[in-house]
């Protein structure tokens, strides 16, 4: 369930103002405004969790690339477009602790 939910587009801020207008009866109108400050709070939560995660992923591919590079290991393109398609910080680790002492690019990103 979490995963479908995971997956569902956000609405952005103006279409949630506009699906959560104001009412004609002040309970409804203080229930909308209720779930759209909810709803809100949940989407700033989640750009900032999404932000955040891209944040790390470009770094820990730059962090594999950087380490290449100072080894004098030069990426192919093949090997430079699956660093950058990866999109598990744990892998991108894993290569960037392999890249350390691989002998070939290759062996970095085995």
């Amino acid at each position: 369930m979490a995963t479908v939910l995971e997956n569902l587009a956000m609405p952005t801020h103006e279409e949630l103002i506009l699906r959560f207008g104001r009412a004609d009866d002040p309970e409804i109108d203080a229930r909308r405004q209720h779930i759209l400050s909810f709803l809100l709070q949940g989407l700033k939560a989640r750009e900032l969790t999404i932000g955040w995660v891209e944040g790390e992923l470009t770094e820990a591919r730059a962090s594999v690339r950087r380490v290449l590079a100072i080894r004098g290991l030069t990426p192919s393109k093949d090997d430079d477009a699956r660093i950058e398609a990866c999109a598990d910080v744990e892998t991108l680790h894993r290569w960037h602790s392999q890249a350390v002492t691989a002998a070939r690019v290759s062996d970095a990103l085995a």
